[in-house]
């Protein structure tokens, strides 16, 4: 029996390394005074065919239960959290900020590093319509990405607002600007210059899109689209947020006009975060979703992260600490088996992570057994150990030995675990 295609099985140091990328993201976000939540895995299907767009609504799973409901899976996590907050928080003293970490489903065509199933992370902040929410969720993103030592990051920013002004005065409503607009966002070209076809004005478009560069190339864009009615708005605020970014010691920001976001509910400011060319996050500002969803009128902006590309990149970095087990407590002979166990117990409630044999090994198969599992240290208990109170502390990369009180066993390891580089546990490939 197979998994099924599209997913995965995560397994030693992919995993660890997932785990990692997940508990810096969560200090992260509670340091900036997010409370976490967690939605359902599945819920019901018009959450997400309201206003998720097309490509998300195509890949969605979709089931009917035994009473007749039409649920699915949850392919994102921002409509999950407006729920909550419509049926929790919306009484409560604004603004609301949530963070969240979970598993996605999209029924995408499987190719490298994109998968079926997959982890994201976020936050949002419902409530205030100033851009000081903007440039918090800009400044939160980019702490995520120095704490995790991603320092060729890229945050691309943009308007969608003002591409939609721009579409307005080509008189390009409804639908066709959605089109246009995913088009746009997929960097598909050849599918924009179709949608643009006839469409008097396009050429506004095509230039507006190609602006990119730092805070000054918003004054570019300015003179491209001249006194389209809301585009100075557009302008005005994202040279606030751009700046108020700025003060909150985002230094590696990019205007970017073709930034568009494929899920249809964002409404101003939009961005996403690249590393050597990788998406790894987005997000932007959803002013109309909460209402849409059964709220009343309220501001919104937020961020999504991509947890599975994050880790595989820290990864593939060597950023990710090593957390496999630092000693193996064995017995020299078959009477030392219940010192073990009891010495095991001890360095573990001290936090140290310790293995004891299993297997009954004689001593030199249990060594063997260490070496090929890549542990730095094991702890020998023999009848003379035993007899003076003492252990044997084995370096396996060294070969030393030195046999010290067992009193003293649990800071030396300590100070030479702190010192030295303890090897990771060696896993099978995933």
């Amino acid at each position: 029996m197979r998994r099924p295609r599209g997913t995965r099985d995560l397994i030693g140091e992919e995993l660890a390394s997932i785990r990692y990328v997940e508990r810096l993201m969560r200090e992260v976000f509670k340091r900036y005074g997010y409370l976490e939540i967690e939605t359902p895995i599945f819920e019901n299907l018009e959450l997400f065919t309201k206003k998720s767009g097309e490509r998300v609504v195509k890949q969605l799973y979709s089931f009917r239960d035994k009473s007749g409901r039409d649920l699915a899976l949850r392919p994102e996590l921002t409509a999950p959290a407006v729920r909550v907050y419509v049926e929790r928080f919306r009484s409560d003293p604004k603004p609301v900020k949530v963070f969240y970490l979970g598993p996605c489903f999209r029924y995408e065509e499987p190719q490298a590093h994109r998968w079926r199933q997959f982890l994201q992370a976020g936050v949002e902040i419902m409530g205030s319509s100033r851009p000081e929410a903007d440039a918090e969720v800009l400044a939160l993103t980019d702490s995520v990405f120095q704490t995790l030592g991603l320092d060729d990051r890229e945050l691309r920013v943009g308007n969608v607002r003002l591409l939609r002004a721009v579409l307005s005065e080509m008189g390009v409503v409804g639908e066709s600007q959605n089109k246009i607009l995913r088009a746009v966002d997929s960097r598909d070209f050849g599918r924009l210059e179709e949608e643009l076809r006839g469409v008097e004005g396009a050429e506004t478009l095509k230039k507006l899109i190609g602006v990119r560069g730092g805070p000054e190339s918003i004054g570019k864009a300015r003179e491209i689209v001249g006194g389209v009615e809301g585009a100075m708005e557009a302008f005005e605020n994202l040279e606030e947020i751009v700046e108020l970014a700025r003060c909150s010691g985002v230094s590696n920001l990019r205007v970017d006009f073709s930034i568009a976001r494929g899920l249809e509910y964002y409404t101003d400011m939009v961005f996403e975060v690249y590393v050597r060319g990788i998406q790894l996050a987005g997000g932007g500002r959803y002013d109309e979703l909460v209402e849409s969803l059964g709220g009343e009128p309220c501001p919104a902006v937020g961020v999504g992260f991509g947890v599975d590309r994050i880790a595989r990149l820290v990864l593939e970095r060597g950023g990710t600490p090593e957390e496999g087990v630092e000693c193996i407590v064995l017995p020299a002979t078959s009477e030392g088996v219940e010192e073990c166990a009891r010495l095991a117990r001890k360095m573990r409630d001290s936090g140290l992570r310790v293995e004891m044999d299993l297997m009954g090994r004689t001593l030199r198969k249990a060594l063997a057994y260490a070496d090929s599992r890549g542990v730095r240290y094991v702890v020998i208990i023999g009848p003379r150990e035993r007899e003076e109170g003492k252990v044997t502390l084995r370096d396996m990369d060294s070969g030393e030995q030195i046999r010290i009180p067992e009193t003293e066993l649990i800071e030396t390891l300590k100070e030479k675990l702190k010192n030295g580089n303890p090897s990771a546990r060696k896993f099978p490939s995933s």
